[in-house]
């Protein structure tokens, strides 16, 4: 006689029996645990009943039920209990899943209407005023709107509609962004106006160790970079040397095809060899044409544009070699050079921020600037509020620029200012000296409100 069966029972009444387990009934769970039992758990009753008659007087014949042979604790061991844990462990899971996708489906529904409630109140901000204090609050609104929409799950059914509004809200923060750095920079516009044609002038300032910068037209390209293009180039070289492909003591013949008229007191000469780095180094300080001449040759156009995009200067390219007054080099190149105040400012402050061990080398060169009748000039008087730091200049028919470094306080900045058409070196060192005042006055580029001198010290 066999107690218990482990037979299949048909699909209808397997389903019948979770739906039971699943309802929280007593008696579907029962009915599902009981045919899931192991085989080894069912036994024959012959096994281990038997029946005794026991005879005694004056009594009908009683049958006993003897115990059950005891098991070993090894065979207890054995057993396999895998039959009816397993659908447990899978009800849990799904369970738990089901679960989950409730709680992401709300959520995802409580990120939608938030997002709309932070668009809501940067509207009702607008209204409320246009000053620069206002239209920051109503940026941050529109970004954490941005931020909310973005954690919304693809599988949630208002997906679609929160990547409708997540483009409709992004275009908006970045609109209002602009807006902010345009009210933030305009005090540069009577600065770049203040002697001349302000549609000449290009301005871009930046404080170190923040995102924190300020532009005039600083996006637009000067008609040249004269020798400005030595910084992209010493950037270009010093990615080489970092990437393992060069070393800075190697020797560097300079080939007399690249001779062309250099300032007075430069120190390399053609048909001598010198090494990669006293090469580079007096390119910087002396503004060597040769030198950047020789420098293009052993990197190449292609290498030192494709320096430059790895090391996220998109803007800038080197297309042609240099020339002094009047001795064009061989292979002189037919391209351009080109390149923004953004980005050069940008550079320096890569440089001066020492984000790579490769920056000191051109740093040490920078500080080491023989010219110094523009930034230095401009910002020499004004100390010990205002302190030069480094600079590198340049100078053609086309330009006169200069990108330098300067400190206010505890805080440094780096300017990139250039003219266009332009010789007068008197107009550049304003530019660069009111530039520096502004910062002195109303305190540091990451301040919300403007803060006094006077005030600052105390």
């Amino acid at each position: 006689m066999i107690l218990f069966r482990s037979t299949p029972k048909p699909i209808w009444r397997q389903t019948w029996l979770r739906l039971l387990l699943l309802s929280g009934s007593t008696a579907g769970m029962a009915m599902l645990i009981v045919p899931r039992l192991p085989s080894a758990w069912l036994v024959n009753t012959q096994a281990w009943m038997t029946s005794v008659t026991v005879a005694s007087a004056g009594s009908s014949d009683v049958e006993v039920f003897n115990e059950p042979p005891s098991r070993s604790k090894e065979q207890l061991r054995q057993v396999n209990t895998n039959g009816f844990v397993k659908p447990y462990i899978a009800l849990t899971q799904i369970s738990y899943d089901m679960t989950q996708g409730v709680l992401k489906k709300e959520q995802a529904a409580v990120n939608y209407n938030q997002a709309i409630n932070l668009a809501q109140q940067a509207l009702a901000l607008r209204k409320q005023g246009n000053s620069l204090e206002l239209r920051q609050q109503e940026k941050d609104l529109w970004q954490n709107a941005v931020r909310t929409l973005g954690a919304i799950n693809r599988d949630s059914a208002n997906y679609a509609q929160a990547q409708a509004k997540l483009k409709e809200y992004g275009t908006i923060a970045t609109v209002v962004s602009h807006r902010i750095k345009q009210e933030q920079s305009s005090f540069l516009t009577p600065i770049a106006a203040a002697k001349g044609n302000p549609n000449a002038v290009r301005i871009s300032l930046c404080q170190l160790g923040t995102h924190e910068c300020r532009a005039f037209r600083g996006n637009v390209p000067p008609l040249s970079l004269a020798s400005l293009v030595k910084l992209p180039l010493a950037i270009a070289l010093m990615h080489k040397v970092t990437s393992g492909q060069a070393n800075l003591e190697e020797p560097l013949y300079i080939n007399p095809s690249n001779f062309t008229e250099n300032a007075q007191g430069a120190k390399i000469f053609v048909d001598k060899t010198y090494t990669l780095r006293e090469v580079m180094v007096r390119m910087i300080t002396e503004s060597n044409n040769i030198a950047t001449n020789q420098l293009i040759d052993y990197m190449g156009y292609d290498a030192i544009n494709n320096a430059l995009k790895a090391e996220g200067f998109t803007s800038t390219t080197v297309g042609h070699k240099l020339v002094g007054n009047s001795t064009y080099p061989k292979s002189m190149g037919s391209g351009r050079n080109i390149s923004t105040a953004d980005e050069l400012t940008k550079m320096m402050m890569r440089i001066y921020s020492f984000t790579k061990s490769s920056d000191e080398e051109i740093l040490n060169a920078l500080v080491g600037q023989y010219d110094l009748d523009f930034g230095y000039r401009a910002l020499i008087k004004e100390k010990p509020d205002i302190f030069w730091i480094g600079e590198k200049t340049g100078q053609n028919s086309s330009v006169i620029g200069s990108t330098v470094a300067f400190k206010v306080d505890e805080e440094r900045y780096v300017m990139t200012v250039t003219i266009d058409k332009s010789t007068n070196q008197g107009r550049l060192r304003q530019i660069i000296r009111d530039v520096a005042r502004h910062v002195l006055e109303h305190g540091p580029l990451d301040q919300q409100q403007p803060a006094p001198k006077v005030a600052k010290r105390l």
